[in-house]
């Protein structure tokens, strides 16, 4: 059938509707950035440490020198990495892995795959083991890389993406590590705020790169620093340029842009025994939903009080069970009871529960309700067996990726932390990001 136009109007707008028919058609397949509504899809693939199924828990990837270590490795020697999960599905699962190169700031890099993958792109993770003599029935895997099928040749940021066998379109795990070259050597510090206003509450990083057997015509370009605490990249600082240069010595002596909150020392319980109260466990009790319940002893707000010097693992968490053979499936899955004592509810936001355990970001499952009858924050959260340590962090209305741990933990310069620092460079012949250096220190032993 064939239509005449009357005029040129009209010809317009079915030129206009053509055209929105198209673009719609188009960009239906695409995926956004984090401000899209794409972005809220549990199969949108993120670039950060991030669990798409909520039957997929207890996700670990640590350097197999210490399972509470950070997973970075140094591109050259004989160190691996360990991935572990538990699916806590009846059905068994067969699962597959592989790895992207990133940026500095955790966007894909221009590589191809095979510019920096030696051996098979996507592997099959053939080491698991089932749960069957626990409350809670699940399977738990476990991988470790690089490996006599694959290894890794460029240093930088990479994910490590887990699923399903031939649905590499949905994830269900991703997580962050990185390969570093050794190519300046960094000096670190870390101490009380110069700023008068901030010394008895903030930290200062102060530290100096050396780069006199590596070229670098111009540090204030194609370098990117990045400065961590804990090992957190939600509050990360980046984009440090050097105060001065002597040389091939880059000194980023700053007295503003350097400082974090000191914060505290991170509340924990043990969990290790379900068999006896252990660290700050108030009672355990076996009930109707054949499931173990732990109540931790009641939380108090930290921010007015004076500091306490405590051990701890940094917001970090181990699972085991002190009377297994084998925790990887003998430790059991609780039901854990938090509870923080509150006159009144908190204007303006929500509490979250928040350390390592909650991949330090702000889970909708780690959002406390607030019980008015007996003025107190509560929350239930299914935990495996081990040493946890948490806080709670309070997140603004108007925030939607910052929380403020001040707020009920308090802040104070004395805090042991974990200090890290991350250098980037692209030369002028590279098509991505190298990391040429890395560096770690604690505030507390330098």
């Amino acid at each position: 059938m064939i239509f005449k136009i009357k005029n040129q109007a009209s010809a317009y707008i079915i030129a206009l509707v053509a055209i929105i028919i198209i673009s719609t058609a188009f960009t239906s397949n695409l995926k956004f950035s984090d401000d899209d509504d794409d972005y809220a899809n549990d199969s949108f693939l993120r670039y950060e440490d991030y669990t798409y199924d909520d039957s997929i828990k207890s996700v670990l990837l640590y350097n197999k020198r210490s399972v509470l270590s950070y997973p970075i490795l140094p591109i050259n020697g004989n160190e691996a990495l360990e991935l572990s999960f538990d699916d806590l599905r009846r059905e068994y699962k067969i699962y597959y892995y592989q790895v992207i190169h990133c940026d500095a700031n955790w966007n894909p890099s221009d590589l191809m795959k095979n510019e920096y993958v030696n051996g098979f792109l996507e592997n099959e993770i053939i080491d698991y083991k089932l749960a069957f003599s626990t409350d809670l029935y699940y399977t738990h895997y476990k991988v470790t890389f690089p490996n006599s099928d694959f290894s890794l040749s460029k240093s930088g940021n990479y994910i490590v993406m887990v699923y399903e066998e031939n649905k590499p379109e949905t994830p269900i795990i991703t997580k962050r590590f990185m390969i570093f070259e050794s190519q300046v050597a960094i000096d670190m510090k870390v101490h009380r705020a110069t700023n008068v206003s901030w010394q008895f509450h903030r930290q200062e990083v102060d530290f100096k790169i050396s780069h006199e057997n590596y070229d670098m015509p111009n540090p204030f370009e194609n370098l990117n620093v990045v400065l961590m605490k804990n090992h957190r990249w939600d509050n990360a600082i980046h984009g440090l340029k050097p105060k001065f240069i002597n040389g091939t010595l880059l000194d980023y002596d700053y007295e503003d842009v350097n400082v974090f909150n000191g914060g505290n020392e991170y509340r924990d319980f043990d969990l290790k025994s379900i068999q006896y109260q252990t660290i700050n466990i108030k009672r355990i009790q076996f009930q109707e939903d054949q499931m173990n319940h732990a109540y931790i002893l009641d939380d108090e707000p930290r921010a007015y009080r004076q500091y306490l010097s405590k051990a701890d693992i940094n917001g970090n968490f181990l699972i085991k069970q002190n009377e297994a053979l084998d925790s990887d499936i003998d430790a059991e899955y609780v039901k854990v009871h938090f509870t923080l004592n509150y006159e009144n509810p908190l204007p303006g936001g929500n509490l979250y529960l928040f350390g390592k355990f909650s991949n330090w970001e702000f889970k909708e499952e780690m959002k406390l309700e607030y019980d008015t009858l007996n003025s107190r924050y509560y929350k239930e959260v299914l935990l495996k067996q081990g040493y946890y340590n948490y806080m709670y962090c309070f997140v603004g209305d108007e925030s939607k990726n910052k929380g403020d741990l001040s707020v009920i933990e308090g802040s104070y310069s004395e805090t042991e932390n974990d200090y890290s620092l991350l250098v980037y460079h692209r030369q002028i012949q590279d098509t991505y990001d190298r990391l040429i250096g890395y560096r770690k220190i604690n505030s507390a032993v330098q």
